[in-house]
C-alpha cells in the first residue's frame, strides 16, 4: 500500500538547491516505492532501490515539471544516486 506523500513545492524565482532537490527525490521515491521516507538512502544507486528504466523516465519527467527545466533520463544514469542527481541538477 502506497501512502500519498506531498512533494515539496518548487520555488518560483530560482532553481531549488541540492538539499531541496534531495528532499523532493526522497519524497517521490518513498511514495512510488511504498517506503517511509526515512528508509530511503541518498547514496544507494537507483537500480538497487528497485527503480527501473520506466521509473527513471517517469521520475525525470516529474522533475522537469517541478524544476521547470529539461531533465533527460540519462542524467539519472550519469548521476545514479539521490545525492548525485540532486547535486547535478542544482549546479
Amino acid at each position: 500500500m502506497t501512502t500519498q506523500t506531498t512533494l515539496p513545492a518548487a520555488r518560483t524565482t530560482e532553481r531549488p538547491d541540492a538539499a531541496a532537490i534531495e528532499a523532493w527525490l526522497v519524497a517521490y521515491l518513498a511514495d512510488r516505492l511504498g517506503h517511509d521516507p526515512a528508509e530511503i538512502r541518498r547514496n544507494v544507486r537507483f537500480e538497487r532501490m528497485g527503480v527501473d528504466s520506466l521509473a527513471v523516465v517517469s521520475m525525470t519527467g516529474e522533475l522537469e515539471e517541478w524544476l521547470g527545466v529539461k531533465v533527460e533520463p540519462t542524467t539519472a544514469y550519469d548521476n545514479p544516486t539521490i545525492s548525485d542527481l540532486a547535486a547535478a541538477l542544482a549546479a
